[in-house]
C-alpha cells in the first residue's frame, strides 16, 4: 500500500469549517474567496465525476464539487438554503457545495489523524484528500486537502464518460426558480477589483428579517451552548456563554430594536462583537447566511416611522435579494451603555 505524507502541517493553518449533511469539514481559511448561495449548475460532459456542475461567475465558468459521492455518502436534494464556498488555489477558482458555514477555527485545535492518511479514499487519488481532523464543541471535523480538491475540480473526463443526472433532477422542485435567478445574478454581478470603497457586511437574520453588521465590528461567529442567567439584568441580557474558556455576555437585540422576542434555538448563532476585552459581548441571531460587499451609494435613510423608534441603532437600509437589509450599529450599543447591569436586587 502506498503511503502519503501529509501535504501540509495542519497546525500551521487557520481553517474555515462548514457543515455538509451530516458531517463537518474544514479547508484552509486563506483560500476562501467568498460564499454565495447555491445557483443553478450546468453539467459539462468533460468534467470530473466529482464535479456536479459549473456556473458563470462574471464570465468565468466555475466548477463546483460535492464531496459526498466521493465519500460514498447519500446526497439529499439540493435546497435554496445551500451555498457554495469559492476557493482560490494556484490561480484557479472552484467551489464546494456546503449546507452551512460553521466556524473559523484556530490552528491549535487541529490534530493529525493517521487513520485518515491510510483511508482507502486517499489511495484512489494522486494526492490524499483527507489530511487530519479536529474536535470542536464535541464535533469531529475532517480536514480536506485543497490541492486534491483542485485536481478533481479541473480533471478532464474522457469523452465516453457515463451520463449523469442534471442539476434539477437533484434539486427541490419548488426551488428551481430561485436557483435560476441566482445564476443570472452571479453571471452579471460587477467585478470589484478595488473593494476599498465598499462595506463588508455580515448578513444576519432576526425574526425572518435581514440585518447587516459591519464585519470590522465582528470578532467571530459561534454556536451557542449552555446559557448561564445573570441576575438583576435587563430583559435583553440573556446570560453568559462559555466560548473556549472566555465568558461572553449574550444579548438579544430584538428587545432593543422592538422586534418580538424569540426563544433560543438549537441552531441559533452568536455574533461576538469587537469591543472591550474586559466585557465581551455577543449578539443572538437566528442565522448568518453570508458576507457581502455593499456599495454605500445603495444605502438609503430609514423611513421616518422606523427611525423614530429604533433609528439610534439602525443606520440605513439597502436592497437585498427580494427584500430589504437594514444596517445595524453594534458599536453604538456598547458606546451608549445599553448593557449596564442593574445593581438593585
Amino acid at each position: 500500500m502506498t503511503t502519503h505524507n501529509p501535504p501540509i502541517n495542519p497546525r500551521d493553518e487557520t481553517f474555515f469549517v462548514f457543515a455538509l449533511s451530516p458531517f463537518y469539514y474544514a479547508i484552509p481559511a486563506h483560500l476562501v474567496q467568498e460564499v454565495v448561495y447555491l445557483p443553478e449548475l450546468t453539467l459539462l460532459a468533460t468534467v470530473s465525476a466529482d464535479v456536479v456542475g459549473v456556473f458563470d461567475l462574471r464570465g468565468s465558468l466555475i466548477p463546483v464539487l460535492d464531496v459526498r459521492p466521493r465519500f460514498r455518502q447519500a446526497c439529499p436534494p439540493y435546497q435554496a438554503s445551500d451555498s457554495i464556498v469559492l476557493l482560490t488555489l494556484d490561480g484557479q477558482v472552484f467551489g464546494l457545495i456546503i449546507n452551512d458555514v460553521y466556524d473559523v477555527c484556530t490552528a491549535d485545535t487541529v490534530q493529525d489523524n493517521n487513520l485518515l492518511y491510510a483511508a482507502s479514499i486517499n489511495s484512489e487519488l494522486p494526492e490524499p484528500l483527507l489530511i487530519g481532523s479536529m474536535t470542536k464543541d464535541e464535533k469531529v471535523i475532517t480536514v480536506l486537502n485543497a490541492a486534491a480538491l483542485l485536481q478533481q475540480a479541473f480533471f478532464t473526463a474522457p469523452t465516453e464518460a457515463i451520463e449523469r443526472q442534471d442539476f434539477y433532477s437533484r434539486a427541490q422542485p419548488n426551488d428551481h426558480a430561485v436557483f435560476a435567478l441566482r445564476a443570472e445574478k452571479l453571471k452579471w454581478r460587477e467585478q470589484r477589483d478595488d473593494a476599498s470603497g465598499y462595506l463588508a457586511l455580515a448578513v444576519v437574520v432576526l425574526n425572518g428579517e435581514f440585518f447587516g453588521v459591519d464585519l470590522l465590528a465582528v470578532r467571530e461567529f459561534a454556536n451557542i451552548g449552555g446559557i448561564v442567567p445573570i441576575p438583576c439584568t435587563p430583559a435583553y441580557v440573556l446570560g453568559c456563554i462559555n466560548l473556549r474558556g472566555n465568558v461572553i455576555t449574550l444579548i438579544d437585540m430584538r428587545h432593543i430594536i422592538h422586534l418580538p422576542p424569540q426563544p433560543v434555538q438549537a441552531d441559533s448563532k452568536a455574533v461576538v462583537i469587537n469591543g472591550n476585552d474586559d466585557f465581551a459581548v455577543a449578539l443572538l441571531v437566528d442565522n448568518v447566511p453570508e458576507v457581502i460587499y455593499a456599495d454605500p451609494a445603495a444605502i438609503t435613510p430609514l423611513p421616518s416611522a422606523v427611525a423614530s423608534v429604533s433609528g439610534d441603532y439602525l443606520t440605513g437600509e439597502m436592497p437585498y435579494q427580494d427584500k430589504l437589509l437594514t444596517l445595524l450599529d453594534l458599536k453604538l450599543i456598547l458606546a451608549k451603555g445599553e448593557l449596564v447591569i442593574d445593581d438593585e436586587v
